[in-house]
């Protein structure tokens, strides 16, 4: 009678769940179809050409390839194949690096749970279904049905069969990963960029905040800056900022009111002249009768809600006063920085190129003492820092990590009280015998008994999960880590323990405790059986969970119900200025990788847990993956612009590492439930698994994880000859097929070595002998010619004789021969030029830099290159061999074919602003015309060839002198460049906007109403970009 029951109860929570997820899926599928062509700012904002904010390369109207597919626009599904069919290089260049590979993950957990159906359930449902215990429902069909314990060696032998497949899918998509991580890091953009070209170190020791100590040590340092204590800068920018945007709101409220009367007024057919009595127009208070005041909460009581108090003032008068004494006081801290603030333990060591800068980052920490600094980084840019966190010293730093960790930790141990209420409601009917006042829930109908059991649990949980990420980011920052990108990493990695713990670990002992706590309160010494037999009963409740996933989840991403509602309804009641308005229009939503990335991964454990012990489960999970990368593929190409903070795809490689707890609680479930059912030979050869599985945890991460943040010195290729093509800095043939294992590897062994013969050198007495250029050049310290550097300052020196005040070209001595002079060359002087247009020849006052220009206006960015290789003749088993064979799939090259042409530009500025270059953009590209393809650009020469007529054999970096000339720092703290703000306030017809900028000048305060206006119905507009607005 109980199993029928129990039968019942899972039958009906399953039907009920299915029907109600369907309802909702069909619904917002009809609502996506029917809105989408009405509200591209909602469904396709990235086809949209007047979005401010988004970058060239984001909007999807500027690849020709996609316009091609017309249809894909306005069709219902007509977008699904298109997007489908695209190559690699399309999806990395509008997801995003880390978009493509968030979408590869899911794939590849779409294609193991795939398999898995293929392998497990032919297999292993008769196995579980016949000569059992001749249970009902889904529970005949896992393992809680055998009742023969010989059977379970199928369930053995299959889930070596299963979970070795897992593991070679993760080897093979980390070699896959750093291969691609390398061609990136090699492209001509990303060498061209600063933030590759500078090592941070923080926590440095006192001896190490030296310059020229720094450049002692290593080769062609360019530039060495010393981080300071910016806090109280930092705090009176943040305070302006805030005040500045009060004053904003306050100031658009009153003439928004003053505006909303006037209406009224006109409405009714009252003379606004005649209502005001005499009142001056332009006042607001002659429309308001008041003028705003708020308390001033200077004391720590004043900001206790209910008590409050303090001084009351004047609102406006306050703020403006209060903007004008904080202009002064940042004004003198941004001009007198270097004397005003402390130097703090952080060191920026920019390099000429990206190669000196990857020798100092691999051998720093053995070069230098290991107590000489704290962490190495390289590759991140000034707007990824946290800049208040890189001046916290190595104290406060280890203390804040600990106190967010044991936040951290309490969070997660409170959190499975809700979590374990929610499993239990999940088998509630259970319970009834022994908690009285829930009798009534046997009363029930079967459907409503079905949506408390089925849908109920599974709906709390995931609102309990979405509070979640929010704490763990405030903990983060708060932690004292560097950057945004390790913001993201830490949310993935504990929003992931989250929802292992709770979701899959708490929940399935509470499920199933719950469903057989009669029996054990009757009989204790039957706990052990009877929880190995209801554990696997607990995957009811998650097929119920991947049901909601699956498919109310990815309608309701396609639905954009958030943005829908914002756009709609909460937007216009809640945005009242035109600041707010043009945020909201023109700053898309922006996916972070911490929060998302979590969620596919618990679905990968889940599935994976139960594949041998609820093989159905597998269906499941195989629709809900199928749907999740359609909703994510379209959300990706048409919806969200690009993460603020590029993680360069190392999401992706924590996510694989992720699939090792699956695994492992996989393994352990298993050797628990062949325990408790006291198979010994089972329990044996399950365990072999559990140690091969730790095995291949252990060399994984010995194998791939020291190589992400390094490039292969190799396959760097010095003998570019100036050539700013990818085939001319990379040298394919040379990048090895461990992806430089070995050489990292070699490379700090023989430094160690040069090292301990100092030291014994010095511990004997003996002179020390200095390294000479072999042994450094083994060590990879230096370049291995030493006339790379003799031959480039003779160039400079050629470039500088050159460069004279008055003549393009002298007579004398210089670098041109006699033949040079005999070719009907007619020397040129400046006065020769000045003042003349049309005619007068162009003269280059930097032909490097113009050299980037064409080399970036001759690439054409809407070309795809396709990735579709054609099949060898011998198909499937071919197919097969180059599966297990990743090193000859993916090589260098073949990966970077995938990379679209975007990464073959070249950052002028080195990715960050220069306004000293006058450039509109990073690559000096015309983006209302992107496939430029001027002649005069074709025809310019870009030939390897010297002055002298000669080709030019040797050695050069092609991307040092794209920053120009001037002492330039890119890692000072970005509040140093802080501009006043300006306040944007609406114009009215009654000049009260006028008077209000003439009152703030008087406090030295800039406000204006520029480009804004009201409508007829007394809303306020913008007509243009904010006054402070930079594109």
């Amino acid at each position: 009678m109980a199993s029928s029951t129990q039968a019942g109860s899972s039958t009906s929570a399953f039907v009920s769940s299915l029907i109600f997820n369907l309802i909702v899926f069909t619904i917002f599928i009809i609502l996506f179809i029917q809105l989408r062509p009405k509200n591209k700012r909602v469904y396709q904002p990235r086809t949209l050409s007047d979005i401010k904010t988004m970058k060239p390369y984001e909007r999807l109207t500027a690849t020709s390839d996609f316009e091609t597919d017309k249809k894909s626009a306005s069709s219902y599904f007509s977008w699904v194949p298109v997007l489908l069919s695209k190559p690699h290089s399309f999806l990395i260049q509008h997801c995003s690096l880390d978009g493509y590979f968030f979408l590869r993950y899911i794939s590849l957990a779409f294609f193991i749970s795939l398999i898995g159906c293929f392998i497990l359930l032919p297999i292993l449902l008769p196995v579980n279904a016949t000569n059992g215990s001749n249970l009902t429902g889904f529970s005949l069909l896992g393992m809680s049905n055998v009742t023969n314990h010989k059977r379970f060696y199928a369930h053995i032998f299959l889930s070596w069969i299963f979970f070795g497949l897992i593991l070679w899918f993760v080897y093979r998509e980390l070699y896959y990963y750093l291969t691609m991580r390398h061609a990136v890091q090699l492209s001509p953009l990303m060498q061209s960029l600063t933030s590759s070209k500078t090592v941070i170190l923080t926590d440095c020791d006192s001896s190490m905040i030296d310059e020229d100590v720094v450049k002692r040590e290593f080769d062609n340092v360019t530039k060495v800056t010393v981080g300071k204590d910016f806090t109280e800068l930092e705090k009176n920018c943040q305070e302006r900022d805030k005040i500045s945007m009060k004053l904003e709101n306050l100031l658009n409220k009153q003439i928004n009111k003053s505006v909303s009367k006037v209406t009224k007024w006109s409405k009714k057919g009252k003379s606004v002249d005649d209502e005001l009595s005499g009142k001056p127009k332009e006042d607001f208070q002659s429309y308001t009768n008041k003028r705003p005041h708020h308390k001033l909460k200077t004391k720590w009581f004043n900001k206790i809600p209910l008590i409050g108090g303090g001084e009351k003032v004047d609102s406006i008068d306050y703020y403006l006063k209060r903007i004008d004494e904080l202009n002064k006081e940042i004004s003198y801290q941004q001009e007198n920085w270097k004397n005003e603030f402390d130097d703090m333990g952080s060191l920026f060591i920019q390099f000429e190129t990206q190669y000196d800068a990857q020798k100092c980052y691999q051998n720093i920490d053995l070069v230098m003492e290991k107590s000489a600094f704290g962490s190495k980084y390289i590759g991140y840019a000034p707007n990824d820092l946290i800049w208040e966190n890189v001046s916290m010293n190595k104290a406060v730093r280890l203390g804040k990590e600990k106190s967010a960790t044991t936040m951290i930790v309490l969070l997660l141990i409170f959190w499975s009280i809700p979590v374990a209420v929610v499993g239990c409601i999940s088998n509630i009917n259970f319970l009834t015998d022994k908690v009285h006042f829930l009798k009534f829930i046997n009363n029930c109908p079967k459907v409503i008994l079905g949506l408390i059991t089925g849908l109920l649990p599974t709906i709390m949980l995931s609102v309990l999960m979405m509070l979640v990420p929010v704490f763990i980011k405030f903990l983060g920052k708060k932690s004292g880590l560097l950057s945004h990108q390790e913001i993201e990493l830490y949310c993935q990695k504990w929003y992931f323990a989250f929802q292992v713990i709770e979701v899959f670990i708490v929940t399935t002992m509470a499920s199933a405790a719950s469903s057989s706590v009669t029996a054990i309160i009757k009989k204790p010494s039957s706990a052990m059986t009877l929880l190995s037999e209801n554990l696997p009963k607990a995957s009811n409740f998650y097929i119920a969970y991947f049901m909601l996933l699956g498919l109310t989840f990815p309608s309701g991403q396609l639905l954009q119900i958030v943005s829908l509602i914002l756009s709609k309804v909460l937007g216009r009641i809640l945005d009242s200025t035109p600041r707010q308005k043009w945020n909201r229009y023109n700053n898309l939503s922006k996916p972070s990788w911490g929060v998302v990335t979590p969620v596919i991964e618990l679905l990968v454990v889940l599935y994976v847990c139960y594949a041998i012990i609820q093989p159905t489960i597998l269906i499941f999970s195989t629709f809900a993956l199928g749907l999740y990368y359609i909703a994510y593929i379209y959300t990706f190409n048409y919806v969200v612009g690009f993460a603020e903070n590029s993680l360069k795809g190392t999401a992706y490689v924590k996510s694989l590492f992720h699939t090792f707890t699956a695994l492992y609680l996989a393994e352990v479930c298993l050797i628990g439930l062949f325990v408790m059912g006291k198979n010994w030979g089972a329990v044996v050869l399950e365990a072999v698994t559990l140690v091969a599985t730790a095995g291949c945890h252990i060399f994984y991460k010995k194998r791939f994880l020291s190589l992400v943040d390094i490039v292969p010195l190799r396959a760097f290729n010095l003998q570019n000859k100036g050539d700013l093509s990818s085939q001319a800095v990379i040298n394919f043939d040379e990048y090895p097929v461990d992806q430089g294992y070995k050489d990292f590897q070699q490379s700090r062994k023989l430094i160690k070595e040069k090292k301990s013969e100092m030291k014994e050198e010095t511990a004997n007495g003996e002179p020390i002998r200095p390294a000479n250029e072999e042994d450094l050049a083994k060590a990879d310290l230096i370049p291995r010619q030493r006339e790379v550097e003799e031959e480039g300052n003779k160039r400079d020196s050629m470039h500088q004789e050159m460069q004279l005040p008055e003549s393009t070209f002298v007579e004398g001595e210089g670098p041109f021969d006699d033949d040079f002079h005999k070719d009907n060359f007619n020397k040129l002087h400046y006065y020769d030029v000045k003042g003349k247009q049309g005619d007068a020849p162009d003269i280059s006052l930097n032909p490097e830099m113009d050299k980037m220009i064409a080399h970036n206006r001759n690439l054409d960015l809407e070309r795809y290159p396709s990735d579709q290789e054609k099949m060898d003749k011998a198909g499937l088993i071919e197919m097969i061999k180059t599966f297990f064979k990743p090193a000859e799939t993916y090589t260098l090259s073949k990966v970077y074919a995938r990379l679209p042409e975007f990464y073959e530009l070249v950052a002028l500025d080195g990715g960050i602003p220069r306004p000293d270059l006058n450039l509109n953009n990073s690559f000096g590209i015309d983006h209302n015309n992107d496939r430029s393809t001027s002649e005069d650009f074709k025809n310019e020469n870009t030939s390897n060839e010297s002055f002298d007529g000669k080709k030019n054999n040797v050695p050069s970096d092609p991307f040092k002198n794209g920053l120009g000339a001037g002492d330039f720092d890119g890692y000072l703290y970005p509040r140093l460049s802080d501009k006043e703000p300006i306040i944007w306030i609406c114009r009215d017809d009654m000049r009260i906007s006028e008077a209000q900028i003439t009152y703030a000048k008087g406090f030295g305060v800039d406000v204006r109403d520029d480009h804004t206006k009201y409508d007829e119905k007394g809303k306020s507009m913008y007509c243009n970009d904010p006054p402070d607005f930079e594109n």
